[in-house]
């Protein structure tokens, strides 16, 4: 039996380089140069590759360009509705190794980002957005659809960057459980 071919998704976000700059421009606006600052382990070449692979994808967006110092910076958003969402048609393109691949990249990610967070010494005061739970549900497959629709309905408002408004990373995960 011949194996699914990769999709899409997997190519572009299971690259490593391309991950970290996708979770650097979720849920705002960045410049190539916040990105250089934010990933200096990065060489600039590559990550100019990079955040050019993921524009020809429509995954980043050009959303303004001006000169500087004789270059053009541009900043740069994101489709956060092609991100972490993996429709059933790519995902059962996917081999079971990239699922693996891919839920183990999203848990190191956010293993990090809970790690700067609490190394940043603020966490004591930042409590109230910080929380994780883990509920076992019983549904049926048209109960889970009404509650990812109620969720996303929920969440829309909130997906735009603006004034007064911290930003909270809200990761989703849900699994069978046998």
């Amino acid at each position: 039996m011949d194996q699914p071919s990769s999709t899409p998704v997997s190519d572009l976000l299971l690259h490593p380089i391309r991950w970290r700059i996708v979770q650097r421009v979720l849920g705002r606006e960045v410049t190539t140069t916040d990105l250089k600052r934010d990933l200096p382990d990065v060489p600039s070449t590559s990550l100019y590759r990079h955040v050019a692979v993921l524009i020809d994808a429509g995954f980043l967006t050009v959303v303004r360009e001006r000169k500087v110092r004789g270059t053009t910076e541009r900043t740069l958003s994101l489709d956060q509705t092609k991100v972490g969402r993996i429709d059933e048609r790519e995902a059962r393109a996917m081999t079971p190794e990239q699922h693996r691949q891919a839920f183990l990249m999203m848990l190191t990610r956010l293993a990090a980002d809970f790690d700067r967070a609490v190394e940043r010494g603020d966490l004591e005061t930042r409590l109230p957005q910080v929380g994780y739970s883990q509920l076992a549900l019983y549904v049926a497959p048209e109960d889970l659809d009404a509650i990812r629709e109620g969720i996303n309905a929920v969440i829309e408002p909130h997906l735009t960057e603006a004034p007064g408004k911290d930003r909270v990373t809200l990761s989703l995960i849900a699994l069978p459980d046998d």
